[in-house]
């Protein structure tokens, strides 16, 4: 049932994309529902404390999630599909790294800032409308949902709930939310979908911080109230996604979800 629910998030993403474009699909897939499925799965194979530990993991890692956002956008606005893959992941692989010795508190108290920032850096403008998604790429983006959920519990029963709170973090839906998209739209289009993501994650950290602090004592529950404490975030940062455009009436604005023009 678990590899089920996750791919919903990638289908309404999918959907949301064909309305408000790329950027607004990034968005979407950045939150962390694939990861709420993971955390009660972790939850009910290994006890409410494993899956603390893995939303701690996940936490700090955020901020090696922005380096991989910032890094792959730039280098496919650059250099190509190939290379800002390549120069994505290792941004991943290198900001986790660098936090890996850090006290926990620290690293998040940190990626709040990094967070703020992050958005002025990545492509700005009107993204175009999306050209009709074929079934396939749905597909294949569910298929990355489904498999966060099963890497996250085989790396917790295997390494360990850290590890596993580094493999789940990683941005497996958005990488192919975007390979989708710059093969249909170009590279722009890519881009702004890692814009959706750099400017969905505050919501998915608020989940993770909430997860690892009261799991331990309210167990599955924690993942209720951490994903109301990131939608409560997340209405926030979805003001500031741009859009392809927005609907109203007879009249279509462009420009933001919370701030359009004509």
């Amino acid at each position: 049932m678990s590899l089920l629910i996750a791919p919903l998030v990638t289908a309404a993403a999918a959907v949301i994309e064909r309305r408000l474009g790329p950027a607004a699909a990034g968005w979407v897939a950045a939150l962390p529902i694939a990861f709420a499925v993971a955390v009660v799965t972790v939850s009910l194979d290994a006890g409410s404390g494993s899956a603390s530990s893995m939303a701690l993991s996940a936490a700090t890692h955020v901020p090696a999630q922005v380096l991989f956002g910032l890094v792959f956008a730039g280098a496919l606005m650059r250099r190509g599909l190939v290379v800002g893959v390549a120069a994505g992941s290792a941004a991943y692989v290198g900001g986790s790294a660098l936090v890996a010795d850090a006290p926990a508190v620290l690293v998040v108290a940190g990626a709040i800032p990094f967070l703020a920032l992050a958005p002025r850096l990545m492509v700005s403008g009107r993204p175009r409308s999306a050209s009709p998604r074929r079934w396939s790429a749905t597909a294949l983006t569910c298929v990355a949902a489904s498999a966060i959920v099963g890497a996250a519990v085989v790396t917790s029963r295997l390494a360990g709930p850290e590890a596993a709170g580094a493999v789940a973090a990683f941005p497996t839906m958005c990488t192919t939310l975007a390979l989708t998209v710059v093969a249909r739209d170009g590279r722009l289009a890519g881009a702004h979908a890692l814009t959706g993501l750099v400017r969905s994650l505050p919501g998915y950290l608020t989940f993770c911080v909430v997860v690892a602090f009261l799991a331990p004592t309210t167990g599955a529950a924690a993942v209720v109230l951490g994903l109301l404490a990131c939608l409560a975030v997340a209405g926030a940062t979805w003001r500031g996604v741009p859009v392809s455009a927005v609907v109203k009436g007879n009249r279509v604005y462009a420009g933001s979800v919370g701030s359009a023009r004509t």
